[in-house]
């Protein structure tokens, strides 16, 4: 019924767009920041102008349902696939940030993070990264450039409130005069001009936010001012924006960081069954499979393949068998032991790696200062400038708290060793807590590697079995060997407290001209955009003693721990518990761990230093102390800026050629360069002779800005203050070390520390998840403010920015900082023209077709360590390392030429469109692959064997990569019966050629060009090639997709009814990544692109009769992949070397290789309202309330990692709670 209504007509007030100018919504109608009168607009020559052939002139955007008719107008008359938002429809929705109404948009998705604010958005499965956002035709900036190389592609829009857009075009295709950066669409934003306005217009609207988790209001202005001068031929506008915005999420963890997957470290049940077998058909296909481990003879391949052959652990013990002890040595040994760890891996089961409550607060102030003047020099010719200033100052806290409830292995006086080979372990029978509360696991086939010597690091043996703090009975584990429920003993539990400082500013500046004549049209354009940003992270964590801890699973994924009922970890006075110190751990067997005669570990030297050391002490000869407090400090200094100019020419030519109706042309340049400064710190120089001899020179070093140290609090005893003994020095000591000169230990009396702890205190506001269904809740604990502690400490004067671009060295000289630095300097040239010709059948063609060049010139300048390591003979066991410290520049030109077409078929009076679209699309790789980083190894016994190439770590960046590179298509078909009403259908297709870098390795000459010459060999080191880890171009794939969108206005129904409105949209991509893509490393299933969901929904309904205007959104997500855990670095759990997998480790260390599993975000689902009642026509309040179905943000691992009973293992549950607006607006000159 609704459909033939539409299609009669009804309630239609012309389908003809040449007569939609002068629309107007009833009277009284007021939305003060976008419904002024519209005159004559700047002109615009844009991919959202209007088909040739279709008049249209611009529409009074007053009120919902004429902000939508402009919107679809807009979609309509587009020269290529586009949808849109205008003026007051980014108003009438609950969103607070551009990202946040972007989403609303079909094939747009939206990321929120754990408050339930946007922070980013993807464009038809493409990231944030892969889509290029422009404010009035300049390339918005990436401002994470401080959070990591790898954000800084990625534009933030939420410095952006909504007031300032005019309208946002979301172009899915393209046509040759736009900027490519793009994959799957391009974000164009366009701001208001003075010229936009019939009469003066001014508008304050003033507010104030809070969360259901917070604990106070955060005031929301925003001021619009606009007049006309000279005969109205000169409009001028400003606006003001400043927003206070304090979210706070909570979140529960069960492995570390929320992305590691549950670890698989011991094996409890002892079943003879395999908890998992290795699947060599996920092991890469690269030759780093094949790649001989260090210290031994086995690569990936045959390791995997040997333990996935083994069916029991015996055989794991027969296939790798213990080396002997005479002809082994500690590197081989140790390389054995890994190797069988990642056989016996396969019959441990699983269990979380951490246990963690946090509690994250984020106040920020959001500021934007906007102002434009346009001229209208005639009638065909304008003249503008602009200048736009935004700025985030945030302040985010998070306190992790952690309870124990792990088990810990070998903890120091709970094991001994019977001192064979290899070493049979048991348990100390002088353990703290007593030998009941330790459990001995797996002591016939178990194997870790012990160090048994006290003098050197170096001395490894097997040791069998494991002495874990777990009460013997208490552990219960399913059939699928996952562990449900244990009890851990001599547990300690802390707070970790992270103070981040951010600092974030953007400004853009645009010049520019337009001439629309009756056949020529030319724009110019010339703008700069800067980003500055800076971060400083103030950290502390403290720990205490607890007991004994029961962990048990829930239904819900997440873990309940049972702490003893007189622990109370909100008492200050916990975390400041005086203790002697603890012997040395290679004491004899079952020697008491604070025993006054023993030797103590060393507060001074390193625990293996030499038995004879004059400042090795006992015990009794030390004072007591407490636990550390870990202090520490980390500043980065981030910078980015885009240079931009354009000129484009167009000429009309209906009447010169029979189909040709436009011809265009025009030229771009473009200059971004990306800077970023860490902590720093080198040597300039080594040391050159012995130290304490004639002609020694000292290194010159530049110490780092990061500041790092410990507080804790000494007691003397008789023995410290005796003969002999070692009295507390009470103060700030700082390290030795020049490169750390910054960084040190702080000491002070047990009271001062009880103050310090009592006056930081961050007291605790809400219950914990509080609202949120399904979890656990309680009052958080209280947390540390750690600026506060730091204040009051000699270190403090080191905790700025001062040191992170430049520093004094030892030599007192001021040398640069290391950092990382890409330019890239993009020249385009296009050539474009538009078609259009009427056939029979009332039918109608139109498009154009075109093709871009674009030329790009990369430079990526990051910082490399060449270590050149000497022997004093052949069989040296002994050697010297020198080392160089160069920043090295890679460069590359690439060049590539981007066709595109876009053909229409209109039909019905041009009521129905038919569109079909192809082109090349081109975006350049993450900055993060592009630098070179890491340190690279000239060994002199290597140099002289050709055959074995010098290696680098860390994974050096690639400026030779290729853009990601796609071939698009989109197919669409689009009605509209009617002004009010649009439906559309459309697929695409994204042919992906080069997709995502792979981590790989090659021989490159890492230091071509450098002067520096090879002391081993006297030839220049740009001459050596090494083999570096580094990345190359990813496989492509393919990735189709459809969206259905409709909206409407329901103008042909009764009563109230005619008032109301709705829309719909629904979108789907899928991609084939059956080559190329990543798979889980146990079944092999191939996971879809990163954080690409399947469907994305949006749909509302409206209600507008002038006077009361109300809006309830809807907006669903499916899952996400995320990433094959650990999602990272860490030293435990470790990948073998496979397709996207991180972690990766060759040679093997931790645990050997222990696979991750597929780890994904689920889907959500957020409900929005606001309403808004208009008092008069000057007057409006309103009230909005965001994530109104309480949704969290779940992260979980693959399904087949489930509990025997289907319950999920949940990585982390984050939530924000809800967000309630209220406020008003004021205007004047409506």
């Amino acid at each position: 019924m609704l459909s033939l209504m539409l299609a009669c007509g009804v309630g239609e007030a012309s389908a003809d767009p040449t007569q939609q100018s002068g629309t107007t919504a009833p009277a009284g109608t007021i939305n003060a920041q976008t419904s002024p009168g519209v005159s004559q607009p700047t002109p615009e020559l844009k991919i959202g102008a209007a088909e040739p052939g279709i008049e249209i002139n611009d529409i009074v955007v007053v009120g919902a349902r004429a902000s939508q008719q402009s919107a679809i107008a807009r979609k309509r008359n587009a020269r290529t696939a586009t949808d849109s938002i205008v003026a007051d429809d980014i108003g009438s929705f609950p969103d607070r940030n551009v990202n946040e109404a972007i989403s609303r948009i079909p094939g747009v998705a939206l990321s929120r993070n754990g408050s339930g604010e946007g922070d980013s958005v993807a464009v038809r499965g493409n990231g944030p990264d892969l889509t290029r956002v422009e404010l009035d035709g300049l390339g918005v900036l990436g401002t994470n450039v401080a959070a990591g190389a790898g954000a800084a592609r990625s534009a933030d829009l939420r410095e952006l409130p909504a007031e300032l857009i005019k309208s946002v075009d979301v172009v899915k295709g393209s046509t040759a005069d736009m900027t490519e950066g793009s994959l799957g669409g391009t974000i164009q934003i366009k701001t208001r001009s003075g010229l936009d306005f019939k009469k003066p217009y001014f508008s304050v609207r003033a507010g104030g936010q809070r969360t259901t988790l917070g604990d106070r209001w955060s005031p929301d202005v925003n001021v619009v001012a606009t007049h006309k001068f000279f005969n109205d031929r000169l409009g001028v506008i400003g606006s003001f924006n400043r927003t206070e915005i304090q979210l706070q999420q909570h979140f529960q963890e069960n492995v570390t960081g929320g992305a590691r997957g549950y670890l698989r470290r011991f094996d409890f049940d002892n079943s003879p069954e395999k908890t998992f077998s290795f699947n060599l058909d996920t092991l890469t296909a690269d030759r780093e499979a094949d790649t001989v481990f260090g210290n031994s003879a086995e690569t990936p391949r045959t390791l995997l393949t040997k333990a996935a052959g083994a069916t029991s652990k015996a055989q794991c013990l027969q296939v790798f068998p213990d080396l002997a002890l005479a002809s082994s040595s500690s590197n081989q040994r140790t390389q054995r032991i890994f190797e069988q760890r990642t056989c016996l891996n396969q019959w441990n089961d699983y269990f979380p790696d951490n246990f963690r409550q946090l509690v994250q607060t984020n106040d920020e102030v959001r500021t934007s200062i906007d102002f434009r003047t346009d001229y209208q020099v005639t009638d065909d010719f304008i003249v503008y400038a602009k200048v736009n200033q935004s700025s985030r100052s945030g302040h985010d806290r998070q306190r992790a708290f952690s309870s124990g409830g792990v088990p810990i292995a070998q903890a120091a006086g709970t094991f001994i060793p019977t001192g064979t080979y290899p070493q049979q372990n048991t348990i100390n029978p002088n353990a703290p807590g007593g030998p009941g509360a330790y459990l001995l696991l797996d002591p016939v086939y178990g194997t870790t590697p012990y160090n048994i010597s006290t003098t050197s690091t170096a001395s490894n043996y097997p040791l069998r079995g494991d002495v874990i703090n777990v009460r013997p009975g208490s552990v219960e584990v399913d059939a699928l060997h996952n562990v449900t429920q244990l009890t851990t003993t001599n547990n300690r539990g802390g707070v970790d407290q992270i103070d981040n400082n951010t600092e974030v500013k953007t400004r853009y500046a645009q010049i520019g001209g337009d001439y629309v004549g009756e056949r020529l049209e030319i724009n110019a354009m010339a703008g700069i955009s800067l980003a500055d940003s800076t971060r400083e992270d103030f950290r502390t964590s403290r720990s205490t003693f607890i007991g004994d801890v029961t962990a048990s699973i829930t239904p819900s994924g997440l873990w309940t721990l049972e702490l003893p009922s007189d622990v109370d970890l909100n008492d200050p006075q916990r975390y400041v518990q005086l203790a002697p110190a603890t012997c040395l751990a290679t004491q004899p067997a079952g020697f008491p761990r604070t025993a006054p005669g023993c030797a103590a570990v060393n507060p001074v030297t390193p625990a293996f230093g030499v038995v004879g050391d004059p400042n090795r002490y006992t015990v009794g000869q030390l004072p007591l102390t407490s636990a550390n407090t870990q202090l520490t400090y980390t500043p980065v200094i981030g910078e980015t800026s885009e240079k931009n100019a354009r000129f484009d020419v167009a000429y009309r030519t209906q009447d010169i050629f029979p189909f040709i109706t436009r011809i265009k042309t025009g030229a771009q340049y473009r200059d971004r360069r990306i800077e970023r400064w860490g902590g720093g710190g080198y040597e300039v120089t080594s040391a050159r002779g012995t130290f304490g001899t004639a002609g020694y020179v000292a290194p010159v070093r530049v110490p780092t800005a990061n500041v790092r140290g410990q507080l804790f609090a000494c007691e003397d005893t008789a023995g410290s203050l005796g003969t002999g003994g070692r009295p507390c020095v009470f103060g700030f000591t700082p390290s030795a070390d020049p490169t750390a000169s910054r960084s040190g230990n702080e000491v002070v009396t047990p009271q001062q520390l009880r103050d310090l702890f009592a006056g930081s205190v961050e007291p605790a506001t809400v219950d914990f998840f509080k609202g949120f269904p399904g979890a656990s809740t309680g009052t958080t604990r209280d947390g540390l403010l750690p600026q506060k502690i730091f204040e009051q400490l000699d270190a403090y004067k080191f905790m700025n920015l001062d040191c992170v671009k430049t520093c004094t060295a030892s030599d007192g000289q001021v040398y640069d900082q290391p950092k990382t630095d890409t330019m890239e300097v993009t020249k385009n040239v296009y050539l474009m023209a538009d078609a259009e010709q009427d056939l029979p059948l009332g039918l109608r063609f139109t498009g154009n077709a075109g093709v871009r060049g674009v030329f790009t010139d990369v430079r990526g300048t990051g910082f490399l360590t060449l270590r050149v390591r000497t022997y004093a003979n052949p069989t040296a066991t002994t050697f010297t390392d020198s080392f160089f410290r160069r920043n090295v520049t890679f460069k590359n030109r690439t060049t590539d030429w981007l066709p595109t077409y876009n053909a229409n078929l209109w039909a019905f009076n041009d009521k129905l469109v038919a569109r079909t679209y192809g082109g090349k699309n081109v975006a350049r790789p993450s900055i993060g692959t592009l630098l070179p980083a890491g340190e690279c190894l000239l060994d002199e016994r290597i140099l002289q064997d050709d055959s074995i190439p010098n290696g680098c770590s860390g994974r050096i960046g690639n400026p030779a990569l290729s853009p990601f590179t796609s071939w698009n298509y989109n197919y669409s078909l689009e009605w509209y019966p009617n002004r009010d009403t649009s439906i559309s259908f459309a697929y695409f297709v994204q042919d992906v050629k080069i997709g995502n870098p792979l981590a790989t390795n090659a021989d490159r000459q890492v230091f071509a060009g450098s002067d520096q010459i090879n002391p081993i060999t006297g030839q220049p080191v740009g001459d050596t090639v090494f083999n570096i880890p580094t990345y190359e171009d990813g496989p492509g794939y393919k990735r189709k997709g459809w969206e259905i969108a409709t909206r409407t206005a329901f103008t042909f129904l009764p009563w109230l009814l005619q008032y109301t409105g709705a829309d719909f949209n629904i979108s789907s991509a899928k991609s084939d990544t059956e080559i190329g893509g990543i798979r889980a490393p146990l079944t092999g299933d191939v996971q879809l692109p990163t954080n690409e969901s399947k469907y994305f929904i949006n749909a509302s309904i409206w209600y507008d009769d002038s006077k009361l205007n109300a809006r309830l959104a809807y907006q669903r997500r499916t899952t996400q992949f995320v990433c094959i855990t650990p999602c990272g670095g860490n030293n435990i759990d470790f990948n073998y070397p496979g397709d996207g997998y991180t972690n990766v480790r060759n040679p093997l260390a931790g645990d050997g290789y222990n696979p991750g599993s597929p780890s994904y975000v689920d889907a959500t689902t957020y409900i929005d309202a606001k309403i808004a009642y208009n008092v008069n026509r000057n007057f409006q309040v309103y009230l909005e309330g965001r994530n109104l179905r309480k949704q969290g943000v779940l992260r979980l691992l693959d399904a087949s990692q489930n509990f025997e009973d289907g319950t999920p293992k949940v990585q982390r549950l984050a939530y924000g709670g809800i967000r309630v607006l209220v406020g008003g607006r004021i205007q004047f000159g409506n």
